[in-house]
């Protein structure tokens, strides 16, 4: 597997040129000793694919995220995005059916068995899963080399990576005058890093803007309990399975907070808001 390791060193270098002309900063380049450097066992094999996963889906991810939102974005790059999820998840949550049968399936075939079992086999698979990174980091490099004559792309791209997650969520928690203790920050900036990272700038977007715009929902959509049955606000309000029950929920989490009403009381202030809200949307 030297080759196949050799060969990944290689291409990471030349992306992180590349992604050095186009942002001004290189990308994080994996430490390849720390990787198996051969596969012998299905414990070797689970190695490489945790390293490979926390490479492209932890430490890569706002520039992964950025190429997949590309328009016509090679196909190798979300070919292996979907292929190191399934193997990782197959490997963490066992109940997962999707996830196993693509890892008995991509197994079987890597090393042409109904399963692995020998050292060959697992070694097998070991080069085939290199060999998948290998030509998805490829294509990134190509795609780098594509777009960075042209301004819009080195933007994106630098857009994309620069702005900072776990500054945004602090910014807006405090304009919100929100107290965030770690495991709740910790929260907050996994959930937009998530919805960032899949994210495509649009016209007049800008890194900072979107980002406090995600900060903003992931810090607000934390509500407290109503203070009363969800179903009896409904029933009153008649709108039980029809597409105004969500927006007066929402208005009722709104109602009970500003106004520190339960029961009866919050119910009728509710209704009354409600009923003056639809009048005003008619007129």
């Amino acid at each position: 597997m030297h080759s196949e390791l050799d060969q990944f060193k290689r291409l990471c270098q030349t992306l992180s040129q590349h992604r050095k002309l186009c942002t001004g900063e290189a990308i994080p380049l994996p430490d390849i000793g720390t990787w198996p450097q051969r596969v012998r066992t299905e414990a070797d094999f689970t190695a490489l694919v945790s390293a490979a996963y926390k490479l492209w889906r932890e430490n890569w991810k706002l520039d992964i995220g950025f190429f997949l939102s590309q328009p016509r974005a090679d196909g190798l790059i979300h070919a292996f995005d979907q292929l190191i999820y399934h193997l990782r998840t197959a490997q963490q949550h066992t109940d997962n059916s999707d996830a196993t049968a693509r890892w008995n399936t991509w197994t079987s075939n890597a090393c042409a068995k109904e399963a692995p079992v020998t050292a060959e086999d697992w070694s097998a698979c070991g080069r085939a899963l290199m060999t998948e990174i290998n030509n998805a980091v490829d294509g990134l490099c190509r795609r780098a080399a594509a777009g960075r004559q042209r301004q819009p792309f080195r933007q994106a791209w630098q857009a994309k990576t620069a702005e900072s997650v776990a500054a945004a969520v602090s910014r807006v928690a405090s304009d919100l005058g929100l107290y965030l203790n770690d495991g709740q920050r910790k929260y907050h900036v996994r959930t937009v890093e998530q919805r960032w990272s899949k994210y495509r700038l649009r016209p007049g977007d800008t890194a900072a803007g979107v980002l406090a715009s995600l900060a903003e929902r992931s810090l607000v959509s934390q509500l407290a309990a109503l203070p009363f049955d969800y179903e009896w606000l409904l029933d009153e309000l008649r709108v039980l399975g029809t597409t105004d029950a969500v927006p007066v929920l929402r208005l009722a989490h709104a109602v009970a907070e500003i106004s520190g009403t339960a029961g009866e009381k919050c119910l009728e202030l509710v209704k009354s808001t409600w009923v003056t809200l639809r009048l005003d949307s008619t007129t």
